[in-house]
């Protein structure tokens, strides 16, 4: 009984998280998405070249 009053609050949750994500996102402008793109390709580069170096010095 427990385990499924957990699993739902879980979900619901979950659902919620999504919702505040999807509205977050809805609000911003093109200006802000483009800043953000350009800083998530920034980072996705910078931990790319982190894990070549890690590789190679093992």
């Amino acid at each position: 009984m427990i385990l499924k009053i957990l699993l739902i609050d879980m979900i619901i949750i979950a659902v919620l998280m999504y919702l505040v994500l999807l509205g977050a996102n809805m609000s911003k402008t093109a200006e802000e998405q483009e800043i953000e793109d350009r800083e998530q390709m920034e980072y996705l580069k910078k931990y790319k070249s982190r894990r070549k170096r890690d590789e190679q010095q093992n």
